[in-house]
This record gives structure tokens, sequence and C-alpha cells, in this order.
């Protein structure tokens, strides 16, 4: 028997032509892709839209895949889960029930992360691996079982344009009406400003939102909190944002976790400001949320909330979920990550 290949985290062409080749008809693929991605089936004898003995010869070329929580922890209106993966290693995801109609997933990207945010509990625990499209997507469907998605960020573990081939295909499976049909304003990544996925990103067709992770307005203190090699001065950054705004005539989220003592003070809101404004950008400030032996420390977002209305700006200040269960932005990987096995003793 040969090596069987999974149809968790394929597209529609790509099943496509797995079908041709087997000499299925067309409107087969488009009925074992909804099967995949929006009635979550695993079970290819559970496909009864197709003839058994086409899903006899399916099953013996193809499986689908899934993963399952080796740990849940819940919280009021939070629910994390800590997926272990084939090879052993943890990622976590948070699901948030924010209202009636907002349910937002947020998905890791990469096992641990090597953007080395100091503020960050993931980046602290280095980088092993990028995840496949169909560690992501399983992310999201083991959620989606549960609840109606409305919204997917792309702001868990890792960084999303260093993996960008592998997010993009999940964002664009999410997004098809054969699947979660998710409006694609409701799918947004988050980048420190990776200047080549910024490039890639500008060229896509989706109206996929873009949300900018900015550590510091002052590049002599955002390279000490971001200390990824690869970063680019914000002036660059700024001059990559122009242009994608140019191309798609989209608006940034600039996000801005503030860290009371290092990135707070009136300077450092004003050039924040003055960045903001030089872009077409919403700013979502956001409240520290500690993490073991962390030196940093929280600051009420009021003063510098204050300060950038007075610049006319759209501003929101990040509602922190999940805190408790160490769940809320820049508390993934806080313990069970830090040992794979950790979730099966």
């Amino acid at each position: 028997m040969g090596i069987m290949d999974d149809l968790q985290g394929k597209s529609l062409a790509e099943i496509e032509q797995f079908c041709k080749e087997l000499g299925l008809k067309p409107f087969k693929a488009k009925e074992l892709f909804r099967f995949i991605n929006q009635k979550f089936g695993t079970d290819l004898e559970q496909l009864s839209t197709i003839k058994q003995v086409e899903r006899e010869l399916l099953k013996s070329k193809f499986f689908i895949s899934a993963i399952t929580p080796a740990k849940i922890q819940q919280s009021q209106a939070v629910e994390k889960a800590a997926f272990q993966l084939a090879d052993g290693k943890i990622i976590e995801t948070v699901f948030m029930d924010n209202k009636e109609n907002l349910k937002t997933i947020c998905v890791s990207s990469q096992v641990g992360c090597p953007i080395g945010c100091q503020f960050c509990t993931t980046g602290q625990l280095g980088f092993t691996r990028n995840l496949t499209c169909t560690e992501i997507l399983s992310q999201v469907y083991y959620f989606a079982k549960k609840f109606r998605i409305s919204n997917i960020v792309f702001m868990g573990m890792g960084e999303p344009f260093l993996n960008y081939d592998n997010v993009l295909k999940a964002g664009k499976i999410l997004n098809h009406d054969l699947g979660l049909n998710i409006a694609s304003r409701k799918i947004v990544y988050s980048t420190v400003g990776i200047i080549a996925g910024l490039e890639k990103f500008s060229q896509e067709k989706e109206q996929f939102r873009l949300a900018w992770s900015l550590a510091s307005p002052f590049d002599s203190i955002r390279e000490k909190l971001v200390p990824f090699k690869g970063l680019k001065p914000i002036a660059e950054t700024i001059k990559t944002m122009k242009e994608y705004q140019a191309k798609t005539k989209r608006r940034i989220t600039i996000e801005y976790v503030l860290l009371k003592g290092i990135n707070d003070n009136q300077a450092d809101i004003e050039a924040l400001a003055h960045i903001a404004k030089s872009i077409d950008s919403y700013i979502n400030l956001i409240t520290y949320n500690p993490s073991p032996n962390s030196p940093f420390k929280a600051v009420n977002p009021n003063q510098a909330f204050q300060t950038l209305k007075k610049y006319r700006l759209v501003v929101t200040v990040r509602k922190s979920l999940g805190q408790e269960i160490s769940a809320a932005c820049g508390q993934l990987g806080t313990a069970d990550c830090n040992q794979e096995n950790s979730l099966l003793k």
C-alpha cells in the first residue's frame, strides 16, 4: 500500500486535480471540499453524496486528519485549547465569545516564535517550526464544530508572515463559500512588520485585514523589545505600509502594547500618533498581560488614549479576556508549551 495523502488543508483546486486523476466528475471535488471544510468530516465513509465505489477509491488513496486538545481551560467568555501535534509539539489556540454575533478564534501559526518579543511569553519559547495549513485549519475546525465562528485573527503563537504560504492558504480556505465562508474582512493577520510578507500581502485579491504590532515608535527602543534580526527600521516599514495601502485602499490597525516606563510616556505616545497619522490607520491600545518572571508592568491606558484622541485618531482599548487562564494577548505558551509531555502526565 502506497503512502496515503491527507485531504485536510488542501485547496479546492488541489482536490479537483485529485478527483480528475481518479476519473471522478468535477462536482464530486466540490462535495469533498465541502465535506471537509464545512461539515468537518474526517471519515470518508460518511461522504454519502458520492457512490460507495467512489468512497472506496478515495479511502484507498486519502485520509482526513484532525487534532484534538490535550488540555482545555475555560474562563468567562474564553476557552483555551492546547493541542498536541503529531510530532509531540504543543500549540495553543483561544476562542473568545465577546457577544452574541462576535465569536473569534485566535489562531497560532508557528510552534514557538522566532521574533523573541521581550514582553511576550511565546517569544521566550524560541522557534521550533512552522505549522502546516492542516494544523492551522484544525485549530479552527475544533471550535467551529461547537460555535458559529465570525472572526479569525492570526494573533496566536508565531509570526504569520514568516509562515506566509500556509497562513494565506488557510485564510483562503476559511473564506471559501464551500467552507466556513468567513468574510475576508473578518480575517486579520498581525505582523511585527515583515517586509517580504507585506509586499506579498499587497498582491492578494482577498480583502483580508492587516494589523501591525508596533512595540515602540522609536527604533532604538523597538529593537530592544523586539530583537529579531530580520526586523527593518520603522521608516522602511511605513514606506512598505504606504505602498500596501496604495494598492489595496485598506486601512491598517496599529497594535500597541503599553509597557509602564518603557513606551508609555508623552513623547512615545505623540510619536505613535505621528506614525498613525502618516498612514491610514486605527490604533488598538493593549494593556500588558503579565507572565511569569517578566520585568514588565501594565499601565492604565487612559492617558495614552486621551493623548491620541487629541490627534483625531480612531483609538480603541482592547478588552483583556482570559488573563486568569493565560489566554490573553502575549500569554500563550505560559506553561504547557515548555514541556511537550506535561499535558499527558
